[in-house]
This record gives structure tokens, sequence and C-alpha cells, in this order.
């Protein structure tokens, strides 16, 4: 895009800035402002002090901090919304929890980075979530991407593999006990531990869930 006023000069993109401690608000005010591709054009605590310049300026990239306590990012992205249809955010956290993250991008947010992260990848996030692409912190991508395997693939400890695999082969308890050196109490413990961590009722969904995951190997 050129500016229509110097066609050699890119258009900037508008970002309002929302974080709730000065420190932080007035660190990254300065980062973006020393970048000639972005024009900070609000730096406020709240959302609901954002909100008026947003809808003066629907297609700004809004800068926020993670939901504070009683906050969510839903109810952020909400409001937001409230005043542009197309609202696109970067929310900088604190540390890459999953559970923030997760619900983060469930609630529409653009863009992910860790609050640490340097200068230039929050501007580069902003450059990209503006052109309608979404961009995640490397740091909070490894956190979802080990929650998504765990989901699909539960962490067996070797003992419980050793387990499975003598029940798949029609092992009963006593058998695995004696296989195992260990107490018939102590195989069933380990198989309650495997119905539970593949979420099934019985031995039987137990070995077939496992291979269909590909746990028998």
């Amino acid at each position: 895009r050129m500016n229509a006023g110097d066609p050699t000069q890119p258009v900037r993109i508008p970002v309002i800035v929302v974080q709730r401690h000065r420190v932080l608000r007035d660190a990254v005010h300065r980062w973006l402002a020393t970048e000639c591709t972005v024009e900070v054009i609000a730096a406020e605590a709240t959302v609901a002090a954002a909100a008026p310049v947003l809808l003066r300026v629907p297609d700004a990239v809004i800068v926020v901090d993670e939901p504070g306590p009683g906050d969510s990012a839903n109810g952020m992205m909400t409001e937001l919304r409230a005043a542009s249809a197309t609202a696109r955010a970067v929310m900088l956290v604190g540390s890459p929890d999953v559970a923030i993250v997760s619900a983060a991008i469930n609630a529409g947010v653009a863009g992910v980075l860790c609050s640490d992260a340097p200068s230039a990848s929050l501007v580069q996030a902003v450059r990209t979530v503006a052109c309608g692409v979404c961009v995640i912190d490397e740091a909070a991508l490894r956190q979802l991407a080990g929650s998504w395997q765990y989901a699909t693939h539960p962490m067996l400890s070797t003992r419980e593999r050793e387990v499975l695999g003598l029940l798949a082969a029609g092992s009963s308890n006593v058998e695995i006990a004696s296989k195992l050196y260990v107490s018939a109490e102590t195989v069933k413990t380990h198989v309650a531990h495997l119905l539970r961590k593949l979420d099934v009722p019985n031995r039987g969904s137990a070995v077939e869930k496992a291979t269909r995951l590909g746990l028998l190997v």
C-alpha cells in the first residue's frame, strides 16, 4: 500500500496500544514509535478507553496485554469487535501458558507474543496481523504443540507401555505381574492409569485405542 499524498511512501499501519501497566505501555509505545511502517495513534490502559479510537480507525491493530483477574480474552475481543467488526489484536503474554494462549486463539486474537520478545518481533507481528495473517510466538507454539501432542498421544510411562504391550498380547493381571516381577495389585494400578490416560472403559478398548494411536509398536 502506498500513501495517497506521497506515492513513494508506504501507508503506516495504525496501532492502538492497550496495556494496564504504564511502564509496559510506554515501552511498547516507544518500540513501535521508532518503526517507520507503523503509527501509534493511541496508548490506553483499558480496552474501554481504546474502543472510541478503534471506532474512528477500525483497521487499526490493537496491541494488548493478557487479561487480568476477572477478565477474559473472549470478553476483550467482544468489546473490541463492538467498535470494529474486523478488530485484529496482538496479545503480549507474560509466559506462553497453554491455557492463556489457547483462550486467546479461541477468542479470535490474531497474534500471540511473549512480552519479552524483541521489539523487532512485535513490529513484524503487527505487520503480519495487519495483512490478515495470524502469528504465534515460537515459545507459545511449542507449548501448544506439546498440549496437542498429549491430546492425541497420551504420555505413558515405560512401565505402563510394558503393561499395555502385555495386555495386547492377551495376558491377565497375574501373568503380567509374573512377567514384570511385580504384584498383581501393582498391575491393577497400572491398568487403571492406562484406562484413565486413554479415556477408555476397559482393557479391550485400551488396546484398540492404543493401536489406533500408534502406541503399540
